[in-house]
């Protein structure tokens, strides 16, 4: 079996912009159906691919990428966006690409709108984002022709120990993050499933409260909601939000 490798992707369609960034396991392909919902209404869609992601090496997560440079990419793509002559710009995030969404409403004063998706922020539990993570880089490693099992062990050995040293840079991360909170003023989608076991669901609503401009939409369905079977209820509502705001 052929395994396509992910890449970023750009909808030229209108002259509103909506960036969407991904998660911390995840590639730009979790935001192709929504992008294509939004490009079908209209809108420009750009989902670029953070460092260290959409290889067959989980270590590359671990080791090429970190919260700054993955908000420096951020930064980057609104100023794409707006070279490409986007007049509108608003930018969502799913799980860890929420928390760059986020910070980027706070700091970033071209962003009309945007919004968050399983996001992390006031969780204080990542233990089941770090298994979830172990879960995923045995996954690849299973898929990879001419790896034994002694091989695969030894990887998943090197990824046990360096999981925790970027998660806790996450986590300092989303502090920061959730202190500024209340300087977002502009319209902000909050998106969260009931049954989501990598974040805490609740925390949703301690951020909803902290944002005066927020909007909460809960949905009957786990983490990703992007792609699982909340997708569409998901599309409808963000469609609706970026028309009304």
């Amino acid at each position: 079996m052929k395994i396509m490798t992910p890449k970023p992707f750009y909808f030229d369609k209108g002259e509103k912009a909506v960036l969407l960034l991904h998660s911390f396991s995840g590639t730009s392909n979790d935001m192709r159906l929504l992008g294509r919902a939004l490009e079908r209404n209209n809108y420009s869609v750009y989902a670029p691919m953070f460092i260290g992601h959409g290889t067959r090496e989980p270590l590359d997560i671990l080791e090429l990428g970190s919260p700054d440079k993955w908000w420096q990419q951020t930064k980057s793509a609104i100023g794409f966006l707006e070279m490409q002559g986007k007049k509108q710009i608003s930018v969502f995030g799913l799980s860890l690409g929420a928390i760059f969404a986020t910070k980027a409403l706070e700091e970033i004063p071209g962003i009309v709108a945007g919004g968050v998706f399983g996001s992390p922020l006031y969780t204080t539990n990542f233990e089941e984002i770090r298994k979830a993570f172990m879960t995923y880089s045995k996954k690849v490693y299973s898929f990879q022709q001419g790896l034994t099992e002694v091989e695969i062990d030894s990887k998943i050995r090197v990824v046990d120990t360096k999981i925790d040293s970027m998660l806790t840079d996450i986590r300092k991360t989303t502090v920061g993050v959730n202190k500024n909170l209340a300087e977002i003023k502009r319209p902000y989608f909050i998106g969260q499933g009931t049954s989501d076991k990598l974040v805490d669901p609740d925390a949703a609503k301690i951020v909803a409260q902290k944002v005066e401009t927020s909007q909460l939409h809960l949905y009957d369905a786990g983490h990703v909601l992007t792609i699982n079977s909340a997708h569409k209820q998901l599309e409808s509502a963000v469609l609706n939000f970026l028309e009304n705001n």
